[in-house]
């Protein structure tokens, strides 16, 4: 296989023009031969390696003006060892996260590529899937870029006033690129990752961790994390509008038919709270074609639904089902499980109905 693509030269010119992605792959043919081979050797088609080895050409020659010889090399090291390893797992169409993240989301985190490409471009094509099937992937996209730019700031102090030089100061610019896309997925619907995101954010430079979680400049990180930490349903500026005194209570949908998407097979019972941090976990059971216990998940970014463990908690078991709706909602389904919890600043009342195979939480302000 040669890794030789376009060289961009125009027709008729006598001295053909290469471009610095081609030039670097005539350089390096060697060694990158040898990482589409690998990739080949993985399942993947030859021609669809030489593809998407081709569509990374405007991206490393768009950035190659502002890259010194060994940025570009790194960068497009990286770039190729990703998208071959992408397209041997089936995972570089036109549609996919993957290919989106390498092509439009890579060019906008510059500063993190100049000293940690291969990081970088594994980090977010790694995290790019998950964002993209169960959260914002725009606004994690956008999250991502303002963090880098602000983390390259020569004027940003890191924890304990010394002056991190960008992302080059003491402290692994790996953990800070990985640092930040776990906190921007986080804050883009990935509850999963809620707790390890709390860690990771409260860890980063307050401008950083502000860019990462949509806070306005100069917002207190460690108060705004502190007190989301006990109040899973508060956040600055998506709470108060949401549910003000004297409105309509908010809602949100969870769950869905499998068929569509959803966890489930057959129609979720919600049991109750679970202990913990208040409205972050409920118990939910589903009875055909054999009970199955489940786990909701959720803060005011996003949800998960996981099945749980046998014996993993004490659960509660299902009682008799208060079937009259909370008032104020805009559904009037019969009731078949309901449990209700409060934050500091919210009453939750999580549903389930007759009919859907979603489940409703229920949001008054106290």
């Amino acid at each position: 296989m040669n890794a030789r693509p376009d060289d961009g030269s125009a027709p008729g010119e006598g001295t053909p023009t290469r471009s610095p992605f081609a030039e670097h792959l005539v350089r390096e043919r060697d060694h990158l031969n040898a990482v589409l081979a690998r990739a080949v050797a993985l399942g993947a088609d030859r021609d669809d390696v030489a593809a998407a080895v081709r569509e990374l050409r405007p991206v490393v020659d768009g950035l190659a003006p502002v890259l010194d010889a060994a940025e570009l090399a790194g960068l497009v090291d990286a770039l190729v060892s990703t998208a071959s390893r992408c397209v041997a797992a089936r995972r570089w169409r036109p549609d996919s996260a993957e290919r989106w993240a390498v092509l439009a989301l890579v060019p906008q985190v510059l500063p993190w590529l100049r000293i940690a490409p291969a990081v970088t471009v594994a980090a977010l094509t790694d995290a790019a899937r998950p964002v993209a099937a169960r959260g914002d992937a725009t606004g994690w996209g956008r999250r991502v870029s303002a963090a880098a730019e602000v983390a390259a700031s020569p004027t940003l102090a890191a924890p304990g006033g010394r002056s991190s030089e960008g992302l080059a100061a003491p402290g692994s610019p790996a953990t800070t690129v990985r640092d930040v896309v776990l906190v921007a997925a986080w804050r883009s619907g990935l509850v999963r990752y809620r707790q390890a995101a709390l860690r990771a954010a409260a860890s980063l430079p307050s401008p950083v961790a502000a860019a990462a979680l949509d806070l306005a400049p100069g917002t207190d990180v460690g108060a705004v994390l502190e007190r989301h930490a006990s109040d899973p349903w508060w956040w600055p500026g998506l709470t108060a509008g949401a549910a003000s005194r004297g409105a309509a209570p908010a809602v949100s949908r969870f769950g869905g038919f499998r068929g569509f998407g959803g966890p489930w097979l057959t129609l979720p019972l919600v049991v109750g709270p679970l202990p913990g941090e208040p409205g972050l976990l409920w118990a939910v059971r589903t009875a055909r074609p054999q009970a199955e216990d489940w786990t909701l998940v959720c803060d005011v970014h996003g949800w998960a639904v996981l099945r749980a463990a046998p014996g993993a908690d004490e659960r509660p078991a299902p009682g008799a089902a208060d079937r009259t709706p909370p008032a104020g909602v805009p559904w009037l389904d019969d009731v078949t499980g309901q449990a209700s919890t409060l934050t500091p600043s919210t009453h939750l009342t999580l549903v389930s109905r007759e009919h859907s195979y979603s489940l409703d939480l229920v949001r008054v302000p106290r």
